[in-house]
């Protein structure tokens, strides 16, 4: 046995290895080539067939809306600014999505096309309103300016504290008509709004309005009465359950007679009576 047959491979062995790598490699090499070209064909083929005459959004009808509630179909549809005929494969979705969100009752807005058959899908998300927001001083209606400065107008507001122009909803077509009043409200309000607006919403004693002009005082309009509780504090939950609790008030006490019901200290609520000429305080 000579040196090199134990040592390591012999000349033809390593020539093979380099031919079968080489074959290896130009395998690949097709492989890569292959698949480049059928995606390369296919995507020229999915285009033309997009832009063919069959592709086409010839009308409104063929623009599906959904998770709309407050707005229509036929609203959302005609804020598209889609001329028609149009090849699908030339609209742009992010475009139209971003049409639709520079309408203040529009909060987000997502848009996809749709091949089989050719149309559009539009989903958006709308700011629904939960409370009329009014300024301290009411304006005349005549006027309010094109371009309403938040909270200073008479205006609309959602459960985020995003201030709407007050027609912005029937501008495009839509009715929007919460009862709940909010008075005097401002713009630096809107983190407190979101506690005091989910807390309001889930009492068991319905409020119509929001005093919130004086914020040392925040006043609630509630089927009991005027209801004042002081600043705006982490105990609202509490008090508006002291509130719960005198249902009852009436009868003690003669509901005409209240003046207001302080529940500062929802422990000790006070309720204020009406007097010929001055006011008594009784506390149940």
């Amino acid at each position: 046995m000579t040196l090199s047959d134990t040592t390591g491979p012999n000349s033809q062995t390593l020539a093979q290895r380099r031919a079968q790598l080489k074959a290896q490699r130009k395998i690949k090499f097709y492989k890569v080539a292959w698949r480049t070209l059928a995606m390369g064909a296919l995507a020229a083929g999915t285009i033309k067939v997009a832009a063919s005459p069959i592709w086409l959004i010839r009308s409104p009808e063929q623009i599906e809306v959904s998770n709309n509630q407050l707005l229509s179909d036929e609203n959302v549809q005609a804020l598209l600014p889609v001329p028609y005929p149009q090849a699908l494969v030339n609209v742009q979705p992010e475009v139209l999505a971003d049409s639709l969100s520079a309408h203040q009752p529009i909060e987000s807005a997502v848009v996809r096309r749709k091949l089989i058959p050719p149309k559009l899908h539009v989903q958006i998300t709308e700011r629904t309103p939960v409370a009329v927001a009014r300024p301290n001083i009411e304006q005349p209606l005549t006027a309010i300016p094109d371009q309403p400065i938040p909270f200073e107008e008479p205006g609309l507001i959602d459960a985020q504290g995003v201030w709407i122009p007050r027609n912005s909803f029937a501008e495009l077509g839509a009715i929007a008509n919460p009862t709940l009043q909010v008075i005097g409200m401002r713009a630096k309000d809107a983190h407190e709004w979101r506690t005091l607006y989910r807390e309001v919403a889930s009492s068991p004693v319905a409020i119509m309005a929001i005093d919130w002009t004086r914020s040392d005082n925040l006043i609630l309009e509630s089927e009991l009465g005027s209801v004042h509780l002081g600043p705006f504090s982490s105990r609202l939950a509490q008090q508006l359950s002291a509130l719960d609790q005198l249902r009852r008030l009436d009868d003690r006490v003669n509901s005409e007679k209240v003046a207001f019901i302080n529940l500062q200290d929802p422990e000790r609520p006070i309720v204020e009576i009406l007097q010929a000429t001055s006011h008594s305080t009784a506390t149940p």
